[in-house]
C-alpha cells in the first residue's frame, strides 16, 4: 500500500494560533493535480504535538474528503499505549487508511526493543487499519533500535515504517532485516535517492509540501529504470546524453515503446527540477 511520494502535510494556523482549516483544504485542492500517492496528516511537520484532539480529527476528516482515492495516513502516536490505541481508533473512524505511530520517547532509557515491540503489537491488535512504525530521532531523541522492525514485521497489521534519521546505512540494514512485504519509507529528502537505491518503497518528504513535482518525478524516473533493469538503466543513460550502449545477450534490449516512456519520464524530471 505504501508506494510513491506522500507529503507530510503542514497545518496552517491563523496569526492568533487558531487552526486555519480553509487553508489546509486549499492546499489539498492544489495537490490534486500532482502525482502524489497520498498524504500524511498529523506528522511531525504537521505540528501534531501542538494540536488538540478535536483539531486533529477535523484535519483528518478534511483530508479524507479531499483525498479521493489517495491514501490518508494519520499520525496517531502518543506517549502511552492506551492513548495511542484510543486515538488510532478515532482516526480510523474518520476514514484514515493507516496509522503512523511515532516511537514513544518520554522514558527513553526504558524504550527497549521489547518495550516497543509490546507497544506496537498492542496498538496493531486493537487497530482496524494497518499500522506503520515511525522513527524520527531528531524529534524524539530516541535512536531506532534495528531489531525492532524485524521483531514486529510478522504482525499482519504492521505493514511498514517511516524512517527519518537520514542515516542511509541504518536504512539499508532495516530493509535487509524485514520481508519484502514490509514497506520502508524514507522521511529524509537528502537521503531519498540513496534510500531508493537500497530498497525504499516510498518517500514521505517534507519538501513535497512545496516541491511535489520534482519529488514525484525523481520517484517515477527511478522506478522506471529499476523496473526495466540494466537495459532500462542503459537506455536512460543514453537518453541523458551519455553512453549507455547496448546490453550483452542474454539480456534483451528495450522495445521502442519502453524507451519512449523512459524519455518522457526523464524529460518530466528535468522540467520539474528547472521549474
Amino acid at each position: 500500500m505504501l508506494r510513491g511520494i506522500l507529503p507530510p502535510l503542514v497545518t496552517p494556523f491563523h496569526p492568533d494560533g487558531a487552526l486555519d482549516l480553509a487553508s489546509f483544504e486549499a492546499n489539498l485542492e492544489s495537490y490534486a493535480a500532482e502525482d502524489l500517492a497520498g498524504y500524511v496528516v498529523l506528522g511531525s511537520n504537521g505540528e501534531a504535538a501542538s494540536l488538540e484532539e478535536d483539531e486533529k480529527l477535523a484535519l483528518l476528516r478534511a483530508a479524507r474528503r479531499r483525498a479521493g482515492s489517495r491514501l490518508v495516513i494519520a499520525g496517531t502516536g502518543l506517549e502511552s499505549t492506551r492513548s495511542t490505541i484510543a486515538f488510532t481508533r478515532r482516526a480510523a473512524d474518520t476514514g484514515a487508511d493507516a496509522a503512523l505511530v511515532l516511537t514513544p520517547s518520554s522514558f527513553k532509557s526504558q524504550m527497549t526493543v521489547e518495550a516497543l515491540r509490546r507497544h506496537y503489537d498492542a496498538v496493531a491488535e486493537a487497530s482496524s487499519i494497518p499500522v506503520l512504525l515511525y522513527s524520527f530521532p531528531a524529534v524524539t531523541g530516541l535512536p531506532f533500535p534495528l531489531a525492532l522492525a524485524a521483531a514486529v514485521a510478522g504482525h499482519p497489521r504492521i505493514v511498514g515504517m517511516k524512517e527519518s534519521s537520514g542515516d542511509v546505512g541504518l536504512f539499508g540494514r532495516i530493509v535487509a532485516s524485514v520481508p519484502a512485504s514490509f514497506a520502508v519509507a524514507c522521511g529524509s529528502a537528502p537521503a531519498f535517492y540513496p534510500s531508493l537505491c537500497i530498497g525504499a518503497a516510498a518517500g514521505i518528504l517534507a519538501v513535497a509540501n512545496c516541491a511535489p513535482r520534482p519529488a514525484a518525478a525523481l520517484y517515477r524516473a527511478f522506478a522506471a529504470s529499476a523496473t526495466h533493469g540494466v537495459a532500462g538503466l542503459k537506455a536512460a543513460v543514453d537518453l541523458a546524453g551519455r553512453r549507455g550502449g547496448s546490453v550483452r545477450s542474454p539480456l534483451v534490449p528495450l522495445v521502442p515503446a519502453v524507451r519512449d516512456e523512459l524519455r518522457r519520464l526523464l524529460d518530466a524530471a528535468e522540467s520539474a527540477v528547472r521549474s
